[in-house]
C-alpha cells in the first residue's frame, strides 16, 4: 500500500517517516491518520487527511503535535514520538508534555527584559526533547545595543537569532529554518512575543496578543492553550502559553548547553568534580581568572543539582548511592577532624 499524503496533511508535516509511523500501527487497517493541533479538556482538536477538523475521545494522553489514527470520533492510536518536549508538572510532580514531534525548539527571549538564567534552563529542556535548540531574541527593537553579542557570548556554541515582529527584523532567517514537514516549537514567559512572532511567520493576525505591564514588564497571558498551526512557506509552528515553572526531568543535555563548562571540566583533578569547593577544579579556576563567567557556572551548577534532586526522588538506586555517599563525605569529614584536632591533656 503506497503511503497516503493528501495535501491537507503534508501542509500539518505530513512525511514518508509519519507514512511508516502510521502503516506499522495495527489500527492503520480501519483508521485513518490525523495530528493532534490542540488539547481541550476531555477531547482533542484533530486535523485528517480532509482537512476537517473535529474533536476526537482522546486515547491515552495525546499532546500538541502528535500523529494519531483516527477511528470515526475516536483516536484509536496515539503513534510512536520522535521527539517529546517535557517538564515536571509543578501539581503532581509528574512528566507533562508540551509538545510532541518538534524539530525546533525555538527559546524566545524577550529583547526588553532578557533572561540568560532562564534561557539556559529552557535550552536544557529542548535538548533533552530530542529536537534542536535555537535562541529567538525577540522584540530586538527594543534591545540595548549589543545584546545579540552578549546572548550568543553567553550561550556558546547556540544559534541566536534576532527578531521583531514590528520591523519584520529576522523573520525571514527565522522562517528558512522551519522547512517543509518540520515543526517547531516556541517556549518562553508570558511576554516574550511569542503570539506577534506567529503572526508575523503567518503573515496574518491568527493569535490574539496583548501588551506588557507597564509597571513589572511581565506580559499578560494571551495564548491560553498550544496551537498547532501550518505556514504558509511550508513547516509547523506551536504557539504555547507562558510557564513560570519549568522543572527539569533530567539534564543528560547539560554538555550541549554549556560546551564551555564541559570543555574545562575535562582539565578538573577529580572526574566526578561538581565543580565547587574540590580542589584542583579547572572550572572554579577559570571563574577565578576572569575566563568563565561567574553568573554561567552558578546556572549549570542549579540546573545539574535540580536534575540530580530529581533523579534521586524517583529512582530508588540513585537515592541509595546519594545516601552512601553522604554517609562517606560525613566519616571522612570526622576522620579529618580528629586528625587535625590537637591533643588535650588527660588529667
Amino acid at each position: 500500500m503506497s503511503a497516503p499524503s493528501p495535501d491537507a496533511l503534508v501542509a500539518y508535516g505530513w512525511s514518508d517517516r509519519v507514512a511508516t509511523l502510521f502503516h506499522s500501527d495495527p489500527a492503520a487497517s480501519s483508521g485513518r491518520p490525523g495530528r493532534v493541533i490542540r488539547v481541550e479538556r476531555g477531547a482533542v482538536a484533530v486535523i485528517d487527511g480532509s482537512g476537517t477538523e473535529q474533536l476526537c475521545a482522546p486515547a491515552g494522553v495525546p499532546a500538541v503535535g502528535d500523529w494519531v489514527v483516527v477511528d470515526g470520533q475516536r483516536l484509536a492510536a496515539v503513534l510512536p514520538r520522535w521527539s517529546s518536549l517535557d517538564r515536571r508538572d509543578p501539581d503532581t510532580g509528574r512528566a507533562q508534555v508540551l509538545a510532541a514531534n518538534v524539530d525546533l525548539v525555538l527559546v524566545t527571549v524577550p529583547g526588553d527584559r532578557p533572561n540568560s538564567a532562564r534561557a539556559e534552563r529552557e535550552l536544557v529542556i529542548a535538548w533533552e526533547s530530542g529536537a534542536r535548540g535555537v535562541v529567538v531574541l525577540t522584540k530586538a527593537d527594543l534591545a540595548t545595543s549589543g545584546l545579540v553579542d552578549k546572548m550568543t557570548a553567553r550561550l556558546a556554541g547556540v544559534e541566536v537569532i534576532a527578531t521583531s515582529a514590528e520591523t519584520g527584523a529576522g523573520i525571514a532567517e527565522l522562517a528558512a529554518l522551519i522547512t517543509r514537514d518540520r515543526t517547531g516549537v516556541l517556549l518562553g514567559p508570558s511576554g516574550a512575543g511569542k503570539s506577534r512572532l506567529t503572526n508575523a511567520l503567518l503573515g496574518e493576525q491568527r493569535q490574539a496578543t496583548g501588551d506588557v505591564r507597564a509597571d513589572d514588564r511581565r506580559g499578560r497571558h494571551t495564548t491560553t492553550s498550544r496551537q498547532l498551526l501550518p505556514l504558509p512557506g511550508g513547516g509547523v509552528i506551536i504557539d504555547t502559553p507562558g510557564l513560570r515553572s519549568l522543572g527539569l526531568l533530567s539534564a543528560e543535555r547539560l554538555d550541549q548547553v554549556f560546551p564551555d563548562i564541559d570543555a574545562l571540566a575535562a582539565d578538573c583533578r577529580f572526574a566526578d568534580c561538581a565543580h565547587g569547593i574540590e580542589p584542583g577544579c579547572a572550572v572554579t579556576a577559570a571563574v577565578a581568572s576572569g575566563e568563565l563567567p561567574s553568573q554561567r557556572l552558578a546556572s549549570y551548577n542549579k540546573l545539574a543539582r535540580e536534575a540530580a534532586a530529581e533523579r534521586r526522588r524517583t529512582d530508588p538506586l540513585e537515592r541509595r548511592d546519594a545516601k552512601r555517599a553522604w554517609k562517606q563525605r560525613t566519616m571522612d569529614a570526622r576522620r579529618n577532624d580528629k586528625r587535625h584536632r590537637p591533643n588535650q591533656d588527660r588529667h
